[in-house]
């Protein structure tokens, strides 16, 4: 999407009388509802089909976005934050899965899935790179002229869709939900150790770049860095996400699976730590070491996903390792939210730092284990 209030919205939010806690509140209650409505409308995707729930997710992105446009309290922007759970929730796992189906239905794959996807990503990217150069220089000028020129960006993704096509695919049984479960539970967690490490990596680290987020803003401010800056640093943070994305499969293709993985998950460790030590321009240097996590993550652990599962359930296995982050968020985005708001941002990101220590040893050095296994399956669709 192109997103020109982002690289702002934690001051526009702020603009209207949101402390930081009630910021990641906000946050908290968009996760919590896509935690309810992710696997659901990963199901549906499956059921029903692609096109027609990226046109329901179009539809309510720009309702959203439209909300958020003319609201100016807490209240309003609880209702645009549930619209875009639904969005989110709807596209989630579905783009990806269309992206899975096409390919197999292609009799000539010139292009490998993992370039697709590093693709995905670097034109999404890009897109919030340049929309967060116009959404820093508009806000220079007012905070609400972001908000109004996305209330008319975010209809975008619904005209869009309705002009896509979507390939023929094996589907689940439409009335043996409970059965379709139970299989999708066995495949994602049950069958393989090594599939159910991938999940458990892919949710880690999109954890890792998706709550600080919504730090990043106010870590800029508490460093005093003026606001007509804050476009050109989103920038450069989506940019960084895309180049990384658009190399990736050729990265992992030379260095091999484990250097990736070992990379992927010492990143955030570094990251919080420079951040937190560093309260300065080299703080703001060490938070590209997130974006760069997140564009490798994107590639090689979600191909390593969808891999590895098939066409009939693959919206759905996306929704719940996509559900897997926003739970976590759920759990500890308030946590980091009090943290930042009574003791700052260097402890908050110290306990960040400690944390993805442990879980570097806790997930990431077991999936390196099994690095043998790690690359995708030729012709799973």
């Amino acid at each position: 999407m192109f997103l020109v209030l982002m690289p702002v919205i934690v001051p526009f939010f702020q603009s209207h009388g949101l402390s930081m806690q009630q910021v990641y509140f906000l946050v908290t209650f968009f996760a919590a509802s896509v935690v309810i409505l992710e696997v659901p409308s990963g199901y549906a995707s499956d059921l029903l089909g692609r096109k027609y729930t990226l046109v329901i997710s179009g539809l309510f992105t720009g309702s959203a976005f439209t909300v958020l446009a003319f609201g100016n309290s807490f209240s309003t922007f609880l209702i645009f934050e549930f619209f875009n759970a639904m969005a989110i929730s709807l596209f989630s796992g579905t783009d990806v899965a269309l992206i899975y189906d096409s390919m197999s239905e292609l009799k000539d794959k010139k292009q490998k899935e993992r370039a697709m996807l590093g693709n995905r990503t670097f034109y999404g990217q890009a897109g919030e790179t340049v929309a967060a150069l116009i959404g820093g220089s508009l806000a220079a000028v007012s905070l609400a002229l972001p908000a109004a020129v996305n209330a008319f960006t975010a209809w975008i993704p619904f005209l869009v869709a309705l002009t896509l096509y979507e390939p023929a695919r094996k589907k689940l049984d439409s009335h043996k939900h409970l059965h379709n479960f139970r299989i999708i539970f066995q495949v994602l967690f049950r069958d393989s150790k090594l599939l159910r490490l991938i999940i458990f990596n892919y949710i880690s680290l999109g954890l890792a770049s998706y709550i600080v987020v919504w730090a990043f803003q106010g870590y800029w401010k508490d460093i005093s860095v003026p606001l007509k800056y804050f476009g050109y640093l989103w920038a450069s943070y989506n940019l960084t996400v895309a180049l990384v994305a658009k190399v990736a499969h050729k990265v992992e293709e030379k260095t091999g699976s484990v250097q990736i993985l070992i990379l992927m998950g010492f990143l955030p460790i570094l990251a919080y730590a420079g951040m937190a030590y560093f309260a300065s321009a080299v703080g703001i240097l060490f938070g590209l070491l997130l974006k760069v996590s997140r564009g490798l993550n994107q590639v090689i652990l979600r191909d390593a996903l969808n891999a590895r599962v098939g066409g009939e359930m693959r919206a759905t296995a996306n929704s719940i390792a996509s559900l897997g982050v926003r739970l976590s968020f759920v759990l500890l985005g308030p946590v980091v939210g009090s943290l930042i708001d009574n003791s700052g941002y260097d402890t908050a990101f110290t306990a960040l730092s400690f944390l993805y220590a442990a879980l570097f040893l806790l997930l990431t050095i077991p999936l390196a284990v099994q690095h043998k296994n790690f690359r995708p399956i030729p012709g799973n669709d």
